[in-house]
């Protein structure tokens, strides 16, 4: 498993396209990867009107679909919750209690505005800032990557001449 983690990783550095690129593909599909009812499809149509890298976008969304959002759901709701001045944990009990109700009540205004509005909210904000940090980390180390594999390159062709 470990090592399949580490090949991974290894080709995922090795995408021909610039840093900026991946990093903001991989974001991309982190995001709504976490972000609930969004998808592979969703992410390959933005990151293709974003021009982002596709590859990248389809490794994020991949590596955090479902399981994300049920880590993200309780900051989420903490913030979602703090913004509106409602308890976290009020709002997910309320949200698991109405949910098995049916569309019809998911669009009623208790629903879709005391519930719904803050969790959503909520997740935009963290998921938000998750995105962000995974941008910035792999801007960090592809741009880390592509300068070190420059130098390798320059010093191969330095001895050969």
């Amino acid at each position: 498993m470990i090592k399949k983690i580490k090949d991974f990783s290894k080709r995922f550095f090795l995408i021909n396209d610039t840093p900026h690129k991946v990093a903001a593909g991989a974001a991309l599909g982190v995001f709504l990867g976490i972000m609930p009812g969004e998808g592979v499809a969703t992410t390959l149509v933005l990151a293709s009107v974003l021009k982002f890298n596709r590859l990248a976008a389809t490794a994020g969304v991949l590596a955090t679909n479902i399981w994300g959002t049920f880590l993200a759901l309780p900051p989420a709701a903490a913030a979602g919750g703090f913004l509106f001045g409602e308890s976290p944990k009020k709002l997910i009990e309320e949200f698991q209690s109405t949910y098995h109700l049916g569309l019809k009540f998911f669009f009623s205004k208790a629903v879709l505005l005391d519930i719904a509005l803050p969790l959503v909210i909520g997740f935009f904000i963290v998921v938000g800032v998750i995105a962000l940090a995974v941008y910035l980390l792999l801007i960090f180390y592809l741009v880390k990557y592509k300068k070190e594999q420059h130098v390798l390159e320059s010093g191969s062709e330095k001895i050969t001449i």
